[in-house]
């Protein structure tokens, strides 16, 4: 990795220019179809484009046209140079058909703009492996991550969990570095180094869908979670599994990990202590905000906003909690009926609400309704049931006369 000092704020590609360079919906041939399946090659696809289009501009009529010609020439050779469903051959062609590119037109490196704790520096299918990935003797293996970094208000998946992000500042200025990271959330790793710092590759493992921001494009990174049932399989680091970090390392980086980080409040230097002065960089290739799924709503209490501001739900009231405690007070009746009167009659079940609502249209729930950000949903007669997942919370169907969630029966 080049490290080369390029601007002066930090800049945000669009999410078109991180998408394939032609439209997936469209895909006919073989290797068009390969790329649109897997979110790397995607990627890289769009990148290339972006690189090749930035050349051009630099060029003169006759240059643009011997380049345009090798550009149509290496495409062609693509499935001469790998089989059209090799996805780890191909990932391995287009980054360094990148690096030739960015060797002309360098990459956009941009200051890396996180505040990372001072007193926190110091704590401690395909293929999982990384083709063609050779490090050097002194190379050293950090792993870092923790159950779930800062929470977002955002969605990268459609687990039904809120999103979270890591910053990481890497600090190593007198030998390179191979990352190993682990969450559990779904999580953003955004990625900076120190100007004399190299990463010479990454890998992201979780239970839900992991990440990266940051890194140029040619840098060699694999992502695995449960969910989309990775090659490398998954786990988060922290003390409890810190058993499972030195197979994982052998397995990607043929070495062990040197250290070990358990990232609190989702920031952290990785490396030697940070200098005052210390220039800090990040690539503009692929910025957290292109990860978010903007399809999807808001999370945790920032989506419940959203959606009152939208008006899918209101707020409850007291008249939205007594029409359900009719309903459960006369389904205990009609329980009663024929039976023996008790000498001290039973007090009537009482609804449990937090944080209450009425939808009021078709929708899709935020995610993240957990713990202090769960909520009690009431569905009048005549609303669609909501799609997404109630986690932690609970929602009457008047439509039904039935509670689902985790305070039905309270």
């Amino acid at each position: 990795m080049r490290l080369l000092f390029c601007g002066i704020g930090l800049l945000f590609a669009s999410e078109s220019l991180l998408a394939a360079s032609f439209n997936c919906a469209k895909a006919q041939q073989p290797i068009e179809r390969t790329i649109c399946a897997y979110q790397e090659l995607d990627r890289l696809d769009g990148l290339l484009g972006r690189r090749f289009g930035e050349q051009q501009k630099k060029l003169d009529e006759d240059q643009r046209k011997a380049a345009l010609k090798v550009q149509r020439s290496w495409l062609s050779s693509r499935t001469e140079l790998c089989p059209v469903d090799d996805r780890d051959c191909l990932i391995d062609l287009y980054r360094k058909r990148i690096q030739a590119l960015s060797s002309d037109s360098p990459p956009e490196l941009v200051p890396f703009q996180v505040s990372v704790p001072q007193n926190v520096l110091q704590q401690a299918s395909p293929v999982c492996e990384l083709p063609g990935l050779e490090l050097p003797d002194d190379t050293l293996v950090y792993a870092a991550g923790n159950y779930g970094g800062r929470e977002l208000d955002v969605q990268i998946d459609r687990s039904g969990h809120q999103a979270t992000q890591f910053d990481i500042l890497v600090n190593s200025p007198d030998r390179p570095v191979v990352l190993l990271l682990g969450a559990y959330e779904p999580s953003i790793w955004n990625i900076g180094w120190t100007e004399d710092t190299e990463i010479l590759a990454v890998l992201a493992v979780g239970y839900h869908r992991q990440v990266v921001a940051g890194l140029p494009a040619e840098t060699p990174l694999r992502t695995s979670s449960y969910e989309d049932k990775g090659p490398c399989g998954y786990l988060y680091v922290s003390d409890e599994h810190r058993a499972e970090l030195n197979p994982l390392a052998q397995r990607v980086f043929q070495r062990n990990v040197d250290l070990v980080y358990q990232i609190g409040n989702g920031a952290m230097v990785l490396g030697e202590p940070l200098p005052k002065d210390a220039v800090q960089l990040t690539s503009a290739d692929s910025p957290p905000d292109s990860f978010v799924d903007t399809s999807l709503p808001k999370a945790g209490p920032a989506g419940l906003a959203e959606a009152v501001e939208k008006g899918l739900m209101r707020p409850a009231e007291n008249t939205d909690i007594s029409a359900w405690q009719a309903i459960i007070s006369a389904k205990e009746s009609q329980r009663g009926e024929g039976l023996p009167p008790m000498a001290t009659p039973v007090e009537p079940s009482q609804l449990f609400v937090h944080n209450g609502y009425v939808l009021l249209k078709a929708q899709r729930l935020p995610a993240g309704l957990y713990g202090a950000h769960l909520a009690t949903f009431f569905l009048p007669k005549g609303v669609p049931y909501p799609e997404g997942e109630l986690g932690h919370s609970t929602l009457y169907d008047f439509n039904t006369e039935t509670c689902r969630g985790a305070g039905c029966g309270r």
